[in-house]
């Protein structure tokens, strides 16, 4: 896909992070974008800056984890706009903590908004994609995470993982078919975002029954002190661009990163144990 202007965009996780930064390129590409997030100020800002680029904006209050509000998502997108050409399966959380003092609430808020969102981001919207009968392209956010997997994070590593193995299917499978629709795996490294603070949007039903131990508290601290150094979610959101217009699959955000990535691989190859990689 070489030109965005009035592609329709869709952008989950769009109140903030990644999600903003993405929202506001495509508005500057020519894209009319809708904007999911399960918050709603934040994503009303992110609609304004949309606006603001001279974009036509769309914002609709997103669950992920729901598919009932996914397809209300679609459904908007369709009754706005009449197609979609553009997917960014973006929402995402992060935990931090040891895998034996993780609770089954752990797990089922991670997946399900990492890994379920994009499943059910996927489910309803390639059809769509599909029905367009023009070039499209689905970006679904990983991690450098998804690549190698360092302590206290299990969860998260567990959901970064799947999301690049669903990925790296769906591109075989749609070009095995023929398919016009493209797909990229976003993994980032430190990025900008508000990922240490994720559990503000916990719901109730999910919360821990007892506090986080002291170990996963040092980890998350450690999370958000890279992120604090991290790159600008608008050079993310450069990156995704030329990884859409270039057909590329991999789009990492941080290639010195790719070298610890490599030292793992070349582990395997050699059938050693995994080396530490760093969290």
């Amino acid at each position: 896909m070489q030109s965005f202007v009035d592609k329709v965009a869709v952008v989950t996780g769009a109140g903030s992070g990644i999600g903003r930064g993405l929202a506001v390129r495509f508005a500057h590409e020519g894209c009319r974008v809708v904007l999911a997030d399960v918050e709603a100020e934040p994503l009303a800002g992110t609609a304004a800056l949309v606006r603001d680029a001279g974009a036509e904006a769309l914002e609709v209050v997103t669950d992920v984890t729901d598919l009932a509000a996914v397809t209300r998502l679609a459904e908007a997108t369709i009754e706005r706009f009449g197609a979609v050409h553009i997917l960014c399966n973006n929402a995402g959380v992060g935990g931090g903590g040891r895998i034996a003092e993780s609770q089954l609430v752990d797990w089922q808020w991670v997946l399900g908004v990492n890994l379920w969102g994009v499943v059910h981001g996927t489910h309803v919207f390639l059809p769509l994609l599909e029905a367009s009968g023009e070039e499209g392209h689905i970006v679904n956010t990983a991690s450098i995470a998804g690549l190698m997997a360092g302590p206290g994070i299990g969860p998260y590593n567990a959901s970064k993982f799947a999301v690049v193995g669903l990925s790296e299917t769906l591109f075989h499978e749609l070009a095995d078919a023929g398919s016009k629709i493209g797909v990229s795996v976003l993994c980032p490294g430190y990025v900008r975002t508000n990922i240490a603070t994720s559990q503000r949007n916990r719901p109730e039903h999910l919360r821990r029954e007892h506090k986080a131990s002291t170990g996963a508290r040092r980890t998350n601290d450690g999370i958000a002190s890279g992120v604090s150094g991290g790159l600008e979610p608008d050079q993310v959101a450069e990156l995704v661009v030329h990884g859409i217009r270039s057909d590329h699959f991999w789009i990492v955000t941080d290639r010195d990163l790719l070298r610890q990535v490599a030292a793992r691989n070349q582990a395997l190859a050699e059938g050693r144990n995994p080396p530490r990689s760093p969290t």
